[in-house]
């Protein structure tokens, strides 16, 4: 299950008063739960679980720690370096840590060890949520990079139109189209959003993360609201 976050990070008392001395100066201590485990510098390792591999490989996202409360449910805080313009300053994981109610863009990630995993996402079940929004300063380079990557689910590629608005379009739920709200808009209705909305869309990329959650990406240049 993912949340993105906004800057000031949740008011979780749990987690405060595990970082509240400063998580740097903490290390793990197995059997002894809340405890963390701060990130490394280097890229993520392959071996860890699906959802922090996708953000760390494909979105370049950092693991900042897991807070292991219990033996079977962990919190993950995923970021990016907040250094220099646009984040391209390096940050050591030490001071992106120490930085982190500064930092925009967390990313939450909760796990849960249990037989069952069943929690159906947004894609699955339709819900108020949309997606989450990133932005990269080379949406070509982006879509390269995706084709090298053939175990993401690539559900729009930059540059395929938006020509209708049918309820099994598979992009529809994550800009608030859900299925049943589109079948109440009449036809005319339906021809204003696609001619309105598409020429926004089309240089977007919806890709689903390993939970089924939208992502959209968006070039830093190029894609204006009105044409």
């Amino acid at each position: 299950m993912v949340r993105i976050l906004p800057a000031i990070v949740f008011g979780s008392q749990l987690l405060s008063t595990v970082v509240s001395h400063s998580i740097l100066g903490m290390l793990p201590r197995e059997g002894q739960f809340p405890y963390p485990i701060v990130g490394g510098d280097e890229p993520a390792n392959s071996a860890t679980l699906a959802s922090i591999e996708f953000y760390t490989e494909l979105l370049g996202f950092r693991k900042l720690f897991t807070l292991q409360i219990t033996k079977t449910y962990s919190i993950t805080y995923l970021a990016h370096a907040q250094g220099g313009k646009n984040g391209t300053g390096y940050q050591t994981t030490l001071e992106m840590n120490r930085e982190k109610n500064n930092a925009q863009g967390l990313l939450e990630i909760c796990y849960v060890d249990v037989p069952v995993k069943n929690i159906e996402s947004g894609r699955q079940h339709p819900n108020t949520f949309g997606h989450i929004g990133i932005v990269v300063p080379d949406i070509q380079a982006f879509q390269q990079r995706l084709d090298t990557l053939p175990h993401i689910s690539v559900l729009k590629r930059s540059g395929e139109p938006f020509l209708e608005l049918d309820p099994n379009i598979v992009v529809g739920p994550a800009v608030g189209l859900l299925p049943d709200i589109v079948e109440q808009l009449d036809e005319e209705e339906r021809k204003a959003i696609v001619q309105n909305f598409g020429q926004s869309v089309e240089p977007l990329i919806f890709v689903a993360d390993p939970d089924g959650n939208f992502i959209e990406v968006q070039p830093q240049e190029g894609a204006a609201l009105v044409g």
